[in-house]
């Protein structure tokens, strides 16, 4: 017999079926303990019926030596098996114990009387487990090996006994019955067996599944909590552990430390619960730009189920509408400068031809130099929107906080004669992260170009001082930052609420959109552009980058 053969017989199949092994496991654990049970019940019996004819009558001393042998088999097996566990799984063994169990049984049966004992019957039992134990041909070869022994032994004893009548009918319906039950359980197996594949596969499928959504949910930027109706976190993603990380609070339990949401989104929970249909409001966590939109839903349709609570970076949407808006600048500069320059340059050019004209008054000459320092204000206004568009690289690249910074102060140094003096400092430790570098040197040409301006106003000298690494952020993240101060006197508060407006300003001929663009174009890295006044009592600005950004070398 073939390995596959004895695969298929054993209804294990190369892949397993590891729900049908247990199940055959558990029922040769059962047959063990049948042996053993069953000879030590025949032994009671004998002993207690001594005095009258019945069991071992041909030879009673034979029987209760086969009987303990039986019992002592029962026993060896049972150990065996127990310290085996793939002893089942040994189709010859099987075979061979189940043919033994045929033969003993019958034996006894034999000095017994034959059929007429009864014994034969319980060769049903071993038939039934033979039929679980194996498949296919091997049940239906132990039911006949019964069956013939049965009809040997009423034969036997016929010829050999002068006054024994064979009983060959109810040995012909014993064997009967033996085919039968043995066909009977070998279908039920079967049918078992398909139910235990068809259960394992959908058990693997389910896991799998389980699996895979998991880690979608953990992959996924939305983020994902999952709280009962205490208020207390079930699971969350990765997404969630990152952007609650700063207010994420914990809660001592009997079994430990577990994380437990923020006071700002437990209110929200709440007032949720009373009202279903509010949406909740932005979550402000402490750090730059960062906003948390959330959402709730009910686990299940019961009010008492168990709640999922989405979390969404409002900062990353904002920063592609920003993006978006800035392109729409770029698309309305490209419109302005066909639609505006063009007569703009007319109205110039006619006014430099009128000025050249010896017949016009000091009063007409007057207002043609107003007419030419506005058509120049206007110009200057179009290049600083215009230029906002010229910025072809829309795509982050990743660069050296320290270096860039660095080299873009020596550049400016060497680009700008009116510069007298910048210091460079940098503290901590180096880190990388991803700008538009494009958008970012504008930001920082403009800051260096007023610090400068306001610094020679107020000493006479153009002098900047430049601070850039990283600080104290927000829980125990750390903030990287670029600070830009002047020797200018700070601004008062009504001046600074409006510093960052559009076409205000402060200088006569100023266009008012240098710090507006460049706080847009700071959000559209994920950044902020702040105003401070110093201790000393000066200018400062400082770019905030986000802390989701940047990637320290140390750590890698």
């Amino acid at each position: 017999m073939s390995s596959s053969e004895q695969g298929s017989l054993t209804g294990l199949t190369p892949n397993g079926n590891g729900i049908y092994r247990q199940q055959i496991r558990n029922v040769s654990l059962v047959y063990n303990a049948y042996r053993i049970v069953l000879p030590l019940v025949l032994l009671l019996t004998y002993l207690s019926n001594s005095s009258s004819p019945g069991l071992g009558i041909l030879n009673p001393r034979l029987f209760v030596i086969v009987a303990c042998a039986y019992a002592f088999i029962g026993v060896a097996a049972l150990i065996f098996s127990t310290l085996r566990a793939d002893a089942f799984e040994d189709q010859r063994l099987q075979i061979a114990v189940l043919l033994l169990d045929v033969l003993i049984l019958t034996f006894l049966a034999y000095l017994s009387h034959g059929v007429v004992s009864g014994l034969s019957l319980l060769l049903i039992v071993n038939v039934a487990f033979a039929s679980m134990l194996t498949r296919g041909r091997v049940g239906t070869f132990v039911a006949a090996v019964a069956t013939l022994a049965v009809i040997f032994c009423e034969v036997y004893l016929t010829l050999s006994l002068n006054d024994f009548e064979g009983q060959f009918l109810q040995a012909g319906i014993l064997g009967i019955i033996l085919f039968a039950t043995s066909l009977y359980i070998q279908t039920a197996s079967s049918r078992a067996l398909d139910a235990a594949r068809l259960a394992e596969e959908q058990a693997t499928s389910i896991v799998d599944l389980e699996k895979l959504n998991n880690e979608i949910i953990q992959r996924m930027r939305t983020g994902i909590v999952v709280v009962n109706a205490e208020n207390a976190i079930i699971t969350l993603n990765n997404a969630a552990k990152s952007l609650l990380g700063p207010v994420l609070e914990t809660e001592q339990t009997t079994t430990g430390s577990r994380p437990a949401l923020p006071s700002q989104l437990v209110e929200q929970l709440v007032k949720w619960r009373r009202n279903p249909l509010m949406q909740g409001d932005l979550l402000k966590i402490p750090g730059p730009n960062i906003s948390l939109q959330t959402n709730f839903a009910y686990l299940n349709q019961e009010t008492d189920s168990d709640i999922l609570i989405f979390i969404e970076n409002q900062s990353r949407i904002m920063q592609r509408i920003r993006q978006t808006k800035l392109a729409s600048l770029g698309r309305l500069t490209a419109n302005i400068a066909h639609e505006i320059r063009n007569p703009l340059g007319a109205i110039s050019h006619a006014t430099q031809i009128l000025e050249e004209s010896e017949q016009i008054s000091d009063e007409q000459k007057r207002m043609l130099e107003i007419i030419m320092n506005q058509s120049r204000r206007m110009n200057r206004i179009i290049e600083e929107v215009l230029d906002v568009s010229r910025h072809k690289d829309v795509a982050p690249s990743l660069i050296n906080l320290r270096e860039w910074v660095s080299e873009f102060v020596s550049q400016y140094r060497l680009s700008n004669r009116e510069c007298d003096e910048v210091t460079f400092e940098y503290q901590g430790e180096d880190l990388e992260m991803r700008l538009i570098t494009s958008q970012m040197e504008r930001v920082f040409t403009n800051l260096f170009d007023n610090g400068l301006r306001y610094s020679r106003k107020a000493t006479g000298k153009a002098s900047l001082r430049i601070l850039a690494g990283l600080k104290q952020g927000a829980g125990d993240r750390k903030q990287p930052f670029v600070s830009v101060i002047d020797e200018g006197p700070g601004l008062d508060e009504e001046a600074e609420s409006r510093l960052f407006e559009p076409f205000h300003t402060t200088e006569s001929s100023g266009t008012g959109l240098g710090l507006y663009i460049s706080k847009e174009l700071c959000e559209a890295n994920q950044a902020t552009l702040d105003y401070s006044v110093t201790d000393s009592g000066t200018s400062c600005f400082t770019v905030n980058f986000s802390t989701n950004n940047p990637r320290s070398r140390k750590a890698e």
